[in-house]
């Protein structure tokens, strides 16, 4: 059974308590909800290489494979039951290219038995829904689930707290040598939790992030924090 399973918190992750329950920030990408199962990635970005490259664009190949991969790990790791993608899992319409799309199936019919939720984001409506044989249901934002609005703009909202993505946050942390590690991150304000970016080709940024936001860096395997903004 996995320590996580057992209310334990994962290797280097971090807890946060919403109303009489509790969310993990993985140093995975990802946060995990143990009361329901349930893991929350956004900005995944799958085929975005291959957008560019379809542009003539010399990018790196494998990206598709190494985000597939770590979903997998993180899905094994916590036993997972559902899957939430807080928008963007596609990247454009070269996604749907069959060279793209087979490899995702083959990803999905390995995890035949998990639920797959897709909170339609601004890429995902250029890209459009993914296909039936991905089997997943696609909602629009905000989704309640539990204590939570799942959603891909953030933005607090009344009825819960919002989990959302779109941002691709990341902070700079400082060290003594005036040393600089520029380092994704979960981004914390009254009402919401952004996300950081999944997707192991989609870049972050430092500007944006919410006044005052609460950041929680992950780096060398941990969540790290909490920093101000």
């Amino acid at each position: 059974m996995s320590t996580i399973l057992n209310s334990r918190l994962a290797p280097g992750a971090r807890r946060l308590h919403v109303a009489d329950d509790a969310l993990d920030l993985l140093p995975g990408l990802a946060a995990w909800w143990p009361a329901q199962r349930t893991l929350f990635v956004a900005d995944v970005h799958i085929g975005k290489a291959a957008s560019f490259r379809a542009l003539g664009q010399p990018v790196p190949s494998g990206t598709t494979q190494n985000n597939l991969h770590r979903l997998s790990a993180l899905v094994t790791e916590c036993e997972a039951q559902r899957l939430v993608v807080l928008g963007d899992f596609l990247h454009a319409s070269p996604a749907q290219q069959p060279q793209v799309v087979d490899q995702v199936k083959a990803w999905r019919d390995g995890l035949s038995q998990l639920d797959c939720v897709l909170v339609r984001g601004n890429h995902d409506s250029h890209a459009g829904d993914p296909p039936p044989s991905l089997r997943f249901q696609v909602v629009d934002e905000p989704s309640p689930m539990g204590p939570f609005l799942a959603c891909h703009h953030p933005g607090a909202r009344p009825g819960g707290l919002v989990l959302a993505g779109h941002l691709h946050p990341a902070i700079t942390l400082r060290g003594p040598a005036h040393d600089r590690h520029r380092l994704p991150c979960f981004c914390m304000t009254p009402g919401q939790l952004i996300l950081p970016a999944f997707g192991a080709f989609t870049g972050t940024t430092l500007h944006g992030l919410p006044p005052g936001a609460t950041c929680y860096p992950v780096g060398a395997g941990q969540v790290l924090g909490p920093v101000g903004v």
